[in-house]
């Protein structure tokens, strides 16, 4: 398994191997983040693109748009989206990212009960038939 950053060039697809964008809430305070764990927990053909980036907020205007193209190609590459809605985030950018991937077909969604707009999430889920988890470890079995 490799994970690519938004400072590494994306991969050329490779059938032998899934790719998989881990889309979702950052929480800089927690020691070990939810996309350590699919990481770690998935398979030796997996590719993973992490969009994290601990020095977002002092990006400059080229910076960001780079930034922004660069998960917007990561995405599109994936086969899988696991976007996460962690209990207390706010997520706006993992809501827009919720709106242009429901159709595809590669999205999993785990949104807590207690998440500010679980009903809008659940509902969205609910109509296109996107799996829908409540919590990581619910979708670490499934991944």
């Amino acid at each position: 398994m490799k994970v690519f950053t938004a400072k590494d060039k994306l991969p050329v697809k490779n059938k032998d191997k899934t790719f998989c964008f881990l889309a979702g809430s950052i929480d800089f305070k927690e020691s070990t983040s939810w996309r350590d764990l699919v990481v770690s927990g998935s398979s030796k053909n997996t590719i993973f693109f992490d969009p994290t980036r601990e020095d977002h907020d002092v990006l400059d205007n080229q910076e960001m748009v780079g930034h922004i193209q660069w998960e917007l190609e990561a995405l599109e590459l994936a086969d899988i989206v696991i976007l996460n809605f962690l209990p207390e985030a706010k997520s706006p950018i993992s809501l827009v990212e919720l709106g242009l991937y429901m159709k595809s077909n590669k999205l999993i969604v785990v949104c807590p009960k207690v998440f500010y707009q679980y009903r809008y999430v659940s509902s969205i889920c609910e109509k296109y038939n996107t799996p829908i988890y409540h919590n990581l470890q619910e979708v670490l079995r499934y991944v």
